[in-house]
């Protein structure tokens, strides 16, 4: 093979696995007999699968991370493999060719407003599993809640309240789930859970694990609720 094709070669597949690193999700908020609405994100499926603990499947088949309700009105996700978002949004009952958002993934419309003013973050004793005394200690971080004075976006978002450039998405009305994965330990995750209450409550969880390889992983939840004064 001639240089120059041997370089062609390699820009091609650099240029492949580049984007393969760089693929993100698309959300699909579908609702049955309603088809689904589209969102393009800026995450990862690493991110996103550490997020709702795939174990590794979504990022290794990808897909498109579906949200819907189910019969019995329950809140329910998964990744759908099999099909493209015009056969997804046709099996939830849509027609035609379905449009795809970028940015914002607020799509309920019935959101719950947070009061501005001052909030009291209280939290509560960590919870351990799995972690010997040392590690345990390591682990149990702040929750990152402040108490102060808030000024809300509108619609809220947990941009407010998480630590900066935090991936998050809305995973039904009014609760919300976002990861930090830091790349350089990717054997670490911290999970939040949050939940607007009333205009008044934020109540959470954050949930931080730390995998060992041949040793169950050492986990250490923290509970939050975040009040309205």
């Amino acid at each position: 093979m001639k240089t120059r094709n041997k370089i062609a070669l390699l820009l091609t597949v650099t240029l492949a696995l580049g984007m393969q690193l760089r693929a993100q999700v698309t959300i699909a908020y579908c609702k049955l007999g309603g088809g689904c609405k589209f969102y393009q994100t800026q995450y990862t499926y690493a991110q996103l699968d550490g997020m709702f603990n795939y174990l590794g499947t979504f990022e290794k088949d990808k897909g498109t991370l579906v949200f819907f309700k189910n019969k019995q009105n329950q809140d329910v996700h998964y990744p759908d493999t099999k099909r493209n978002l015009k056969e997804l949004h046709a099996y939830f009952g849509g027609k035609g060719e379905p449009p795809v958002a970028k940015g914002g993934t607020v799509p309920f419309e019935a959101v719950i407003q947070p009061e501005d003013g001052n909030w009291v973050a209280i939290t509560e004793p960590a919870v351990t599993k799995n972690c010997s005394p040392q590690l345990a200690t390591q682990l149990k971080s702040t929750v990152g809640l402040k108490s102060g004075n808030k000024t809300f976006k509108k619609p809220f978002t947990p941009e407010d309240l998480l630590p900066p450039k935090t991936p998050w998405v809305t995973n039904a009305p009014n609760s919300y789930k976002a990861i930090i994965l830091p790349e350089t330990k990717p054997t670490i995750k911290s999970v939040y859970d949050f939940e607007v209450v009333t205009t008044k409550e934020i109540k959470g969880a954050l949930h931080v694990s730390f995998q060992i390889p041949t040793q169950a992983a050492c986990e250490v939840t923290t509970n939050f609720t975040f009040k309205r004064k």
